[in-house]
């Protein structure tokens, strides 16, 4: 009876959880100005939990430079989330050394259990509303792409994003 009982609570929790929601956060960019999840509400951000130390994550850094030149004029903010990294100057090192053009955040253990990420890299695409449109764990040939065709989806299906460039490059 008691492994019954256990069962439906467990049960209800995980029912009542809404598993596509994003823990919200207040934090640090390297500039020293903080940047709060609710600033991005309205926004599709790609968000990469990341370490400096993490090779796979630094292997995916030219992609995330790709996405933010392709991306940022349409409203699309892609953003790495460096965790495990040292001081922000620690940060600000290996930022200019792989010539990173996106925003970098400075995140905290805190950040990376209430997001839930036990590895790197994590990256999240995030839609309007601030909710969870994909997650991809780890590297993969095609993740790139595979994130590109997730934005241009949410493209498709948003309103213009507050702070888009309309531009006509035919």
């Amino acid at each position: 009876m008691r492994a019954l009982i256990l069962v439906c609570i467990l049960f209800a929790t995980a029912t009542a959880q809404q598993p596509d929601s994003v823990p919200q956060f207040s934090l640090p960019q390297l500039d020293g100005q903080t940047l709060r999840s609710e600033d991005l509400k309205d926004k599709i951000v790609i968000l990469d939990f990341w370490a400096t130390w993490c090779e796979n994550c630094v292997s995916e850094i030219p992609e995330f430079n790709k996405l933010e030149k392709e991306y940022s004029s349409r409203g699309v903010k892609v953003i790495g989330l460096a965790v495990q990294s040292g001081w922000a100057s620690d940060i600000q090192k290996f930022v200019k050394q792989y010539n990173m053009r996106y925003t970098v955040l400075v995140g905290n253990d805190d950040t990376v259990s209430d997001f839930g990420v036990i590895s790197f890299p994590n990256t999240y695409v995030i839609g309007p509303g601030w909710k969870v449109y994909k997650k991809y764990s780890g590297v993969s040939d095609t993740k790139a792409a595979d994130i590109r065709r997730d934005v241009e989806t949410l493209l498709k299906t948003s309103p213009e994003p507050k702070g888009a460039k309309i531009t006509n490059e035919d």
